[in-house]
Parts: C-alpha cells; sequence; structure tokens
C-alpha cells in the first residue's frame, strides 16, 4: 500500500508539474515529414517533465510536403490542432523552415485554439529567390518567374513563397499564399494583423550561413530591394512593418516581437549541433 501510495504521489507531482506548461506542436519544413522532429520533441520532453508535445505530419510525409499547395498543409494542421481535446485551452508553437509559413498561416487565418508563443526557426517569411544550395543569380533571374505558372501554384508548395524581386508584379497578382497571408494586395485582410498580434511572444530566427532560405535574412522578415539581389531591406524599413500590414509592428512595439540569428546549417536546427541554440532562445518561450 505504501509502495502505491508513492507511486500516487509521484504521479500527482508530475501531473502538477505539467500543468504548468501549455501544449507545445511542432512544424517540420518542406522535403520533411514529422520524424525528422522527433528529436526537438524528446529536447522539450527531456527538459520540460510531463509536457503534451505535438508533432504534425503533413499528409504521408516528404513527398506532400513538396506537392500539397500550402493552403492545404494549413488545413492539414488546422484539423489536427482543432480535433486534439489537450489543445483546446492554447499551445505555443515551433514551425521549421516552409513549416514556419504554415504555422503563421494557421494564426493569422484561424488561431482557435490560439497560439501564446511561436517560434519560427528559419523560416522563408517574407518569400524565397533562390535555389537552394546553388544560388547563382543568372539561374534565378531564368527561374524567375516560372513559379508562378497556374501549375506551379497549384502544385508545388515552395512555388506559393516565391518571390521575384523582378517581377513584383507577377507575384502580387499570382502568388497563392504569400502574397495574400502577409497582406500585400491592396484588398486587407484585418483578421491577419489582429491574430498575429495577439501573440504573447513571435520569435524569429535566421541562420547566418543559411544557404537554402534566400535571401537568408527572409527568416527575420527581410528581403530584396526591388529590381536588385543586393541589396536586402530589413523589416523595420519594408511597408509590411511602417503600415503594419500583419500586426508586427504592433508586437514590436509592445515589446513582443524578438530576433536572434545562428551559425547552423539549415539542415541542423533540428539536431544536435544546434541544440544549444534550442536551449538559449527556445526553450526559455516554453516554460511560460
Amino acid at each position: 500500500m505504501r509502495f502505491t501510495n508513492i507511486l500516487l504521489i509521484i504521479a500527482m507531482v508530475i501531473a502538477a508539474v505539467a500543468a504548468q506548461y501549455k501544449p507545445v506542436v511542432l512544424m517540420h519544413g518542406v522535403n520533411s515529414g514529422a520524424k525528422d522532429m522527433n528529436l526537438v520533441k524528446e529536447w522539450i520532453q527531456q527538459a520540460l517533465p510531463g509536457i503534451y508535445v505535438v508533432n504534425v505530419e503533413i499528409g504521408n510525409g516528404k513527398l506532400d510536403s513538396i506537392f500539397m499547395t500550402m493552403d492545404e498543409q494549413v488545413e492539414a494542421y488546422t484539423k489536427v490542432v482543432t480535433s486534439d481535446p489537450q489543445l483546446a485551452n492554447g499551445f505555443n508553437a515551433i514551425g521549421f523552415s516552409q513549416g514556419s509559413l504554415v504555422t503563421r498561416g494557421y494564426i493569422q487565418r484561424v488561431n482557435n485554439p490560439p497560439v501564446h508563443n511561436y517560434v519560427s526557426w528559419a523560416g522563408p517569411q517574407m518569400g524565397q529567390f533562390g535555389t537552394p544550395f546553388i544560388n547563382i543569380k543568372w539561374l534565378d533571374r531564368i527561374l524567375g518567374s516560372v513559379p508562378y505558372e497556374k501549375w506551379a501554384q497549384h502544385h508545388i508548395s515552395s512555388a506559393q513563397y516565391w518571390k521575384d524581386p523582378y517581377h513584383l508584379e507577377k507575384y502580387l497578382s499570382r502568388s497563392a499564399f504569400l502574397a495574400d497571408i502577409n497582406n500585400e494586395r491592396d484588398q486587407k485582410n484585418q483578421t491577419y494583423a489582429d491574430n498575429l498580434s495577439s501573440l504573447n511572444a513571435f520569435v524569429l530566427s535566421y541562420s547566418t550561413v543559411d544557404k537554402t532560405i534566400v535571401p537568408k535574412e527572409s527568416g527575420w522578415f527581410g528581403f530584396y530591394a526591388n529590381n536588385t539581389q543586393s541589396t536586402i531591406v530589413p523589416l523595420q524599413e519594408s511597408q509590411l512593418y511602417l503600415q503594419d500590414f500583419i500586426g508586427l509592428r504592433a508586437l514590436d512595439e509592445a515589446g513582443r516581437l524578438h530576433f536572434y540569428s545562428t551559425d547552423c546549417k539549415h539542415g541542423d536546427y533540428n539536431g544536435n549541433a544546434c541544440k544549444n541554440y534550442f536551449t538559449l532562445y527556445t526553450l526559455p518561450w516554453l516554460q511560460n
């Protein structure tokens, strides 16, 4: 009996500790699946015993992360989190690479249950204009408008956040996802700004050595100036911020927008080589 009582007390203590932490939802990137975030799930559970963690899988994994549209991926994410009763009172979210856009799409369009703290790991928040690892500028210009073709917009996820600084009119008229959630068209969706600015914290990272996200500063909502690949316009100088299209300025002025950089290779964010950055800059936002 005494041993049983001890076990009961231990279980009650673990439950009480777990209740201190909001659940966490992880979202993997493109050409990836939930298994690639399993180590991150382990880090969280080791640091915060008893915490509830959901590691979202988009469709059937790698292929669907490439060939499902971003809208479909946001819908899949929404289905997972809205059907889980343990998330009903809200959760903290981590999105990696393309997964950061899927997560933000959910926050801006749905956010019920609400996201409390949102951590973006090396996401193409302001768009992608560059072939990963190759990064040959003339090749990027040749490819420039191909992602705006209907077949690409309807079938390739990354085409929907491709942003060609030499053809912004095509981007604004044809981008099926990013131009919408960044509220860059003339018709604004106030719900997008209201939902994002409701976050307790929005934490943005980018890697100084990233060769996958181009430009790498997109992780901080920086992007190329119009008609160039040599000048980066930082978030605070962009119209997205100055006119507060999606609530980032409101978050910043309230002290709830946070930035950090790493020296991680893009694919190492969810591996032991970059665990120190997780401990320093992500874990504190999961501890409420």
